[in-house]
C-alpha cells in the first residue's frame, strides 16, 4: 500500500487513511513495521528510510497539528519558521507553537506537552484560505513568527530568521517594524526591539547573523559584505568594523576538507594582511564566548591602529 497516495507534505490523517481502507489496527501494524510514524492523535507521517528526527520531525508534527487546527489556529513562532523553510536559533523543537485565529484575552490559551496554542494578538488576519490547498497548515506572517521566536528564545532567535526572511523576500523591513509594535506590551520585546538595528539582508547565513548580533552587542558598528581591493583583486569580507582596517570573517565550516580551498583562503588572507588589513576569523564556538571574541577584536583594533 503506497501511503504517499493520501499523504500531503509527508503527513496524513486517519480520515485520509480510510480512503485506502486502512483502519487504526492497520495503521498500528504499519507503525510497528516502520512504514509510518504516529505524530499526534489521528495523524501520521510516511517514513521512507530512517525515521525523521529533530527539525524534520518538528516540521512534520507542526504540519499535522497545523492541518488539524486549520480553521482555528495558525502555526507561529519557530514552528511557522521551520515549516516555511526559514532558519531558527534556540528553538525548542519538542513543542509546536500555534496562534489562535479567534479573538480572546491573555497569553497561552492551550498548553499541553508538545503543543502551545497562543491567544490571538493584535489584528492578526490571514488571507481567506484557498480551498484548493485545504491540506496545508496556515502560517502567521514571517515577521510575526520571527518576533514571536525572539520573545520566547531571546533576540538572537529573532535576528537569525529575520535576516533570512528579508534576504529571501519572505518579509520586509516595514513588516518587521509593524510586528515589533504589535507585540509592544509582551514580555521580552525590549531585547527584540533593540536587536532590530542588527537585522540586515546582507547577512548570508545564520552564523553571520549571530556574529553580527554578538559584535553589535560588544559595541561595534559593522559594514556587512565589505569589498576590498588587494594586490589587484577584489575581495569581499563578511564584515568590516566601521571606520577601521579590521575585517571579520565567519567560518561555519570550521575545517576545510578541500586542500585547494584551504590554500586559496590562506592566499586571500595573506593578500589582505599585506595590504594593511587585520583579519579576525570566527567559528561557531566563538559565538558562545563573547569575552573571547571581545578580546580578539580589541587586539585586532590595537594592531590596526
Amino acid at each position: 500500500m503506497d501511503l504517499h497516495l493520501v499523504a500531503r507534505d509527508g503527513v496524513f490523517s486517519t480520515v485520509d487513511a480510510a480512503c485506502l481502507g486502512l483502519d487504526r489496527d492497520a495503521l498500528a501494524r504499519l507503525v510497528r513495521g516502520g512504514r509510518c510514524l504516529r505524530l499526534a492523535t489521528g495523524w501520521y507521517a510516511v517514513v521512507d528510510g530512517e525515521p525523521p528526527v529533530r527539525e524534520a520531525l518538528h516540521r512534520l508534527t507542526a504540519t499535522a497539528l497545523g492541518r488539524s487546527m486549520r480553521g482555528r489556529a495558525a502555526l507561529s513562532h519557530h514552528s511557522c519558521l521551520v515549516v516555511a523553510g526559514l532558519p531558527t536559533f534556540g528553538a525548542d523543537l519538542d513543542t509546536v507553537h500555534l496562534t489562535s485565529l479567534v479573538a480572546s484575552r491573555g497569553g497561552v490559551s492551550v498548553a499541553r506537552p508538545g503543543v502551545a496554542v497562543h491567544r490571538r494578538v493584535g489584528n492578526l488576519r490571514l488571507p481567506v484560505p484557498d480551498m484548493l490547498e485545504a491540506h496545508r497548515a496556515r502560517l502567521v506572517p514571517a515577521a510575526w513568527a520571527a518576533v514571536q521566536a525572539g520573545l520566547i528564545a531571546g533576540p538572537e532567535a529573532f535576528v537569525v530568521p529575520a535576516d533570512a526572511a528579508l534576504r529571501s523576500g519572505a518579509t520586509t523591513t516595514a513588516a518587521l517594524d509593524r510586528a515589533i509594535e504589535v507585540f509592544a506590551t509582551h514580555t521580552g520585546i525590549g531585547p527584540v526591539r533593540a536587536a532590530r538595528s542588527v537585522v540586515d539582508a546582507r547577512h548570508e547565513s545564520p552564523g553571520e547573523s549571530r556574529a553580527a548580533f554578538l559584535l553589535g552587542a560588544l559595541g561595534h558598528a559593522l559594514e556587512p559584505q565589505f569589498e576590498v581591493v588587494a594586490e589587484g583583486r577584489l575581495y569581499r569580507a563578511d564584515f568590516r568594523i566601521a571606520g577601521t582596517r579590521v575585517l571579520v570573517e565567519f567560518d561555519g565550516a570550521v575545517k576545510y576538507d578541500d586542500r585547494r580551498a584551504l590554500f586559496g583562503e590562506k592566499q586571500r588572507e595573506d593578500a589582505l594582511r599585506r595590504a594593511g588589513w587585520v583579519v579576525v576569523r570566527l567559528v561557531w564556538s566563538d559565538l558562545d564566548d563573547p569575552r573571547r571574541v571581545g578580546r580578539r577584536i580589541a587586539e585586532a583594533l590595537a594592531l590596526a591602529a
